[in-house]
């Protein structure tokens, strides 16, 4: 697995990293602008042609020029509105002859600029291209978020959660099926383009997303994803990868490759279904704290709090903190750094350095708590 892992590193270090999507859609954006230039140059030139010769008439038969009514009267030409000579001079034959000239050319200019202008903007391409390129840019701004590569019926249940929670995640997905999928459930950041690709996932701003859910629906794919992934963030610290798989052989296969965790969906099934049977006697609790595993409660929760080595929690005992009469949470087992789950847990009970602090209540609560300790920290 390794050598398969450094085969690709050299790969993409040698392969040049194409352009960035914005630049892409900003360039076909910029490519549409371009088919107005000429239409609209020409419009423009009419109609200075127009009101500087309206001006000049006007200055040879009555001394005076008016800028205004010059720029009226070609107006009112080139656009066949007609509301008579409005300029001064436009009666005499020197001023018809012109404004017939400038009525024939200045016409058919005004017509095809609209007419192009129009097409451009019903047609969507403009208004489509803007709106994607702002939110790639939206998407540049965005921290701590989740991506979902491949949007199918497990995809819109995550993305319902992650709404209900208000937290910010971006959609991967090139399929035009998914598209409409998304459109239909008001995803906010999507990109439609192969979540395989480097250029995708940088797209995505994965050096600064929290988790990517790798939901391809195919191993191999998963497995091209994970590594590609791997390749710009290694580190599972930094950004956390959760995938599917088919097998436990498989999972097995992507964890090495640099998953965090590989599911097998039906194993999970079984298991879930097992603990309905195992705790037919305490229903209620058992749905409760799987609810709360599963993320399917949104108002409690179970947080684990590492103790890090510069954190204020070392060496104290859980009274000494008093987490459930300052933020109403209560500590409910530590897993020392050895492994070692402790359910026997007292007032007076240190806190050690690599501790994880299993911690429930309340979900603001619980968020609120974690911000104080990481600005501490910090």
């Amino acid at each position: 697995m390794e050598k398969f892992k450094k085969r690709l590193k050299v790969k993409f270090t040698k392969k040049k990293i194409k352009k960035s999507l914005l630049e892409h859609y900003e360039r076909k954006f910029i490519e549409q602008f371009k088919l107005l230039t000429f239409p609209l140059f020409m419009l423009h030139v009419a109609i200075f042609v127009g009101t500087l010769g309206y001006m000049i008439i006007s200055d040879i038969y009555t001394g005076t020029a008016n800028f205004i009514d010059a720029f009226y009267m070609t107006i009112i030409t080139i656009g066949t509105i007609g509301f008579g000579e409005i300029a001064p001079a436009t009666d005499t034959p020197l001023g018809r002859i012109f404004t017939s000239f400038l009525a024939l050319s200045g016409i058919g200019i005004f017509t095809t600029s609209v007419t192009v202008v129009i097409r451009t903007i019903v047609s969507g391409n403009i208004i489509e291209l803007y709106k994607i390129v702002v939110m790639l840019k939206d998407i540049q701004n965005l921290k701590n978020h989740i991506i979902i590569c491949g949007y199918n019926k497990t995809s819109a249940w995550l993305a319902s959660t992650l709404k209900e929670r208000k937290l910010n995640f971006v959609v991967i997905d090139d399929r035009s099926s998914a598209l409409e999928y998304m459109h239909k459930h008001n995803i906010k950041y999507f990109i439609s383009e192969d979540p395989i690709k480097r250029s995708t996932l940088e797209s995505s701003n994965i050096r600064k997303a929290k988790v990517l859910i790798a939901n391809l629906e195919d191993d191999a794919r998963n497995i091209a994803l994970i590594v590609t992934a791997r390749l710009i963030v290694p580190s599972k610290e930094e950004l956390a990868i959760y995938t599917f798989a088919s097998t436990d052989g498989t999972a097995e296969k992507m964890e090495e490759l640099g998953a965090n965790k590989a599911l097998v969906s039906n194993k999970i099934l079984a298991t879930r279904l097992a603990s309905y049977i195992f705790h037919t006697g305490s229903g209620y609790i058992a749905d409760l704290l799987d609810r709360i595993a599963f993320g399917e409660v949104s108002d409690v929760d179970i947080l684990e709090y590492k103790v890090e080595e510069s954190s204020p929690l070392v060496g104290k005992k859980l009274k000494d903190i008093d987490l459930r009469r300052m933020y109403r949470i209560s500590v409910i087992a530590i897993r020392r750094k050895d492994g070692y789950v402790d359910i026997n847990i007292t007032g007076d009970t240190q806190i050690e350095e690599g501790d994880t602090l299993i911690i429930f209540g309340s979900t603001k609560n619980l968020r609120n708590l974690e911000k104080i300790y990481k600005e501490v920290v910090k």
